[in-house]
């Protein structure tokens, strides 16, 4: 089958899209025909090794795919349904969706609606799971739409735009923060932001402990300085959600905010959240995308153009999110 293979040379990981023995998949008991995946920021970044998170070459990245059932000894799953999978060390520590073919287990698919298509999935993928996660966990804490503006860092990425227009469905006024101001601008106000502010306002460090209250809450998915300075400009009983850490793992930060202020900081990590859980978000989903809007922030590639989008990534030139065609 073909696939996109990481391989090792001269100590570097080298990805390449290339034709692997099928006998080389994991057990399983779901083999689907993959026939849509997703290039995510840490499936480039697993591509170059660059979090070392590969333990063995030659290895299949690949954390989202969308496909049909081929085989199951699973009751839950039929040959001929369509299921789409995200994340449970997928891609990472196990071979991926980036393949004409994946196995999986049963507890780690769900199952796609009929009103759905596949490159809607795959438009959704861990990004949409991601940020749906974070928009309940703000409305769990209490955020309601007449709160004030929510902050979108990393906009033009996956989560990003996914958060954006989702914050804009459920009414929200939302505030995008992005690097690519010129470029991107009228981009992020077509999908719900009103109003876009360069990014550099949060890149820098301060000494202060609190600045002005800006926010009722953000969604962030840069992490270290940009994620400090969000903190310190939530407003009072304001609620912060992390979900990345592009820039870096360190948080330069006191504890005023929280006790001066009463902010929350919630952290989302989608990759081993409960199948009950996941259920309930993608359910939502489904239900509240406009998908009208999606499209606009979507690009359908090829599967053999992935090592190279992959490198683009990292270089920070992309925008929107990519559903690979495999």
């Amino acid at each position: 089958m073909e696939a996109i293979v990481i391989e090792k040379e001269k100590d570097k990981a080298v990805p390449k899209f290339k034709t692997i023995d099928e006998s080389a998949l994991p057990k399983g008991d779901v083999l689907v025909r993959v026939n849509y995946s997703a290039l995510n920021y840490s499936d480039a970044a697993t591509m170059f090794n660059i979090w070392n998170m590969v333990e063995s070459f030659p290895h299949i990245p690949g954390i989202d795919f969308v496909g049909t059932v081929i085989w199951s000894s699973n009751e839950k799953f039929d040959v001929g349904e369509r299921v789409l999978h995200t994340s449970y060390g997928v891609g990472y520590n196990r071979f991926g969706g980036l393949a004409e073919k994946a196995v999986s287990n049963g507890d780690w698919l769900i199952k796609v609606p009929d009103s759905v298509t596949d490159i809607q999935v795959m438009g959704l993928g861990t990004v949409g799971l991601t940020a749906m996660l974070a928009i309940t966990e703000l409305e769990t804490n209490g955020l309601i739409p007449d709160d004030g503006k929510v902050l979108v860092t990393g906009a033009t990425g996956g989560v990003g735009s996914l958060s954006i227009q989702l914050l804009h469905q459920l009414g929200y006024e939302v505030v995008a923060s992005t690097g690519k101001l010129d470029s991107s601008a009228e981009y992020l106000k077509s999908i719900g932001a009103s109003e876009v502010i360069d990014r550099d306002v949060f890149k820098t460090e301060t000494k202060e402990n609190l600045e002005d209250e800006n926010y009722a809450g953000f969604i962030d998915s840069i992490g270290s300085n940009t994620l400090s300075r969000a903190i310190k400009q939530l407003q009072y009983e304001g609620v912060g959600i992390s979900t990345g850490i592009v820039t870096g793992l360190d948080l330069d930060i006191s504890l005023a905010p929280f006790v001066m202020r009463g902010v929350k900081l919630i952290g989302i990590n989608s990759v081993y959240a409960e199948k009950g859980k996941r259920e309930r978000a993608w359910k939502r989903l489904f239900e509240l995308v406009d998908f009208e809007t999606l499209g606009k922030s979507l690009r359908i590639e090829p599967i053999e153009k992935v090592p190279q989008l992959a490198q683009n990534m990292l270089n920070g030139n992309n925008t929107g999110r990519i559903v690979v065609r495999v």
